[in-house]
């Protein structure tokens, strides 16, 4: 009897986790896809009213948002969303680069033996799907999949959980600057750096991939810092259609 009700406790928990997980990442998704350049505020009656559920999970979930430095509470008024800096953008795409770079190496002989029909298959995916334009996001998950599925034959449960966090907190920074971005805005795959660093596991050339890795991740920031510059420079002309293109170019892979 005892044995049960401990076994029913531990389920409930688990169960309660789960919850406060999902409504973690669907807060953050609402954050990303609603980003603006005004202050974002966040009701803890207003989400459970939209999640439907009780206030526990949703406040569990903002906790944790809030210690992950995605929100900040503000007795009386809220969560605010906390604003992302230039500074952020280079740090993390440092830190990602490294923990790709460190994957690659550990994976290195299991991706040579076992996992080239892997890497392949999605990038020939990719290449169906350039067929006509997508949205801008889906564009944006190809890219991550691609990278986490080479950094998961390292087979270090640590690191790719530092990979997915990375990946999210650039996710959020591009989105914080695209806050004029047209909700239909489209854009489409460029497969060739993943062909490149495809290739160059194919020839079993580690240094060369690494090489790409680090070239890809670092001309990422830079292209997109530039455009966002240059499109914070329109939107002060009152130039925003032209505005919004730079910030289309600055979301591009």
């Amino acid at each position: 009897m005892t044995m049960q009700l401990a076994e029913d406790i531990n389920f409930t928990t688990e169960k309660k986790e789960l919850l406060s997980e999902k409504i973690h990442d669907e807060i953050l998704e609402l954050i990303i896809k609603n980003a603006s350049e005004e202050e974002q505020v966040l009701n803890e009656k207003r989400l459970v009213e939209l999640f439907g559920v009780s206030k526990a999970p949703v406040r569990e979930a903002l906790i944790k948002l809030c210690s992950e430095g995605v929100l900040r509470n503000v007795p009386r008024y809220g969560y605010v969303v906390v604003k992302m800096k230039e500074k952020d953008a280079r740090d993390i795409t440092k830190l990602r680069c490294i923990l790709e770079t460190e994957a690659l190496k550990a994976g290195f002989d299991n991706i040579i033996q076992y996992h080239l029909p892997d890497i392949k298959a999605h990038i020939d995916n990719t290449a169906r799907m350039q067929l006509e334009p997508v949205d801008v996001w889906r564009v944006w998950e190809d890219n991550e999949q691609f990278h986490l599925l080479l950094a998961s034959y390292a087979d270090n449960q640590l690191l790719m959980k530092f990979l997915k966090e990375s990946l999210g907190i650039q996710k959020r920074i591009y989105a914080q600057f695209s806050w004029n971005k047209k909700q239909s805005m489209d854009d489409c795959f460029d497969e060739e750096p993943h062909v490149g660093i495809y290739r160059a596991l194919q020839d079993k050339d580690l240094d060369k991939a690494l090489e790409l890795i680090k070239k890809m991740e670092n001309s990422e920031a830079e292209v997109a810092t530039t455009h966002v510059n240059r499109a914070l420079s329109l939107m002060a002309l009152g130039r925003l259609d032209e505005a919004d293109e730079e910030l289309k170019e600055s979301l591009t892979f």
